[in-house]
């Protein structure tokens, strides 16, 4: 994507045998997804922009190398959720977990509390506040993380495949918390996934394949190229392969992303 609005860059990046002379750019206040299969690089990526792997005059943040950002800044002004294999703890409540964190953010008292009460309704973890963390779900595992995360303000959200075990359901609520974070905070979010349900409605898709921009541009039109994305490993979501299908055949003229609204058209 060529934006004179950028938020991060990355150029001419080389690392490891996984990429060469990569070039990639995020706006600010956009949902950016990149997506890809286990070896496409998305993760390795992810880690990079968030400064969890030192690259050299490679990455910039608001035209500033990261090298030349002071650590702690950076992290401050870029949160990440990048999930392992275990998701440990350290406190005996999600509550203790969360005031912990936010004693060390620079915030007047009361601005804390409002900032705390926010992020816990916006997650819906109420209920959960008394629990050991270490004793939750997965998807309330993700939330607290989230929470952690957002409990500093940051500018940029980065996720790493945050979505790959949860339920249409918790997906979808997940997808609605960070398009209102996205909208209403203004907050830059890039995420990866391997499903590609997960992009419809983001801003702009990057899809990967071996360290490489395989395909780009704004998620919809990206997933019209039904034969590529099959050959890269990734399946194309229902909606949008019936919407090709049936354009095939001149029943749709557009692509339609809702049952009901397809329902509809065909049966007019």
């Amino acid at each position: 994507m060529k934006n004179s609005n950028a938020l991060i860059e990355i150029k001419n990046l080389t690392y490891q045998n996984i990429f060469h002379h990569f070039n990639l750019t995020i706006p600010k206040e956009k949902m950016i997804a990149i997506a890809g299969t286990n070896s496409s690089g998305k993760s390795t990526l992810i880690k990079i922009i968030g400064g969890l792997i030192a690259i050299k005059d490679t990455v910039l943040y608001k035209n500033t190398p990261f090298e030349n950002i002071n650590k702690k800044d950076l992290f401050q002004e870029i949160g990440a959720v990048i999930l392992e294999d275990r998701l440990e703890f350290k406190y005996d409540s999600v509550e203790e977990e969360l005031f912990n964190i936010l004693e060390n953010v620079k915030m007047e008292q009361k601005l804390k509390i409002k900032q705390y009460q926010n992020i816990i309704k916006l997650l819906k973890i109420e209920n959960i506040l008394t629990e050991n963390p270490n004793q939750l779900n997965r998807n309330a595992k993700i939330k607290l993380l989230l929470a952690a995360v957002l409990i500093s303000q940051p500018k940029v959200l980065l996720l790493d495949d945050i979505c790959s075990m949860m339920t249409k359901n918790e997906t979808k609520e997940i997808l609605t918390v960070l398009k209102k974070l996205n909208k209403k905070e203004k907050i830059t979010i890039i995420m990866t996934t391997d499903n590609l349900d997960e992009v419809i409605d983001l801003d702009y898709l990057y899809i990967l394949d071996q360290g490489k921009i395989a395909l780009e541009g704004e998620p919809v039109e990206v997933l019209k190229q039904d034969n590529k994305i099959n050959k890269l490993g990734l399946s194309i979501p229902f909606m949008i392969d019936l919407s090709v299908k049936l354009n095939d055949y001149d029943l749709v003229k557009d692509i339609i992303t809702d049952m009901d609204r397809m329902v509809e058209i065909l049966w007019k």
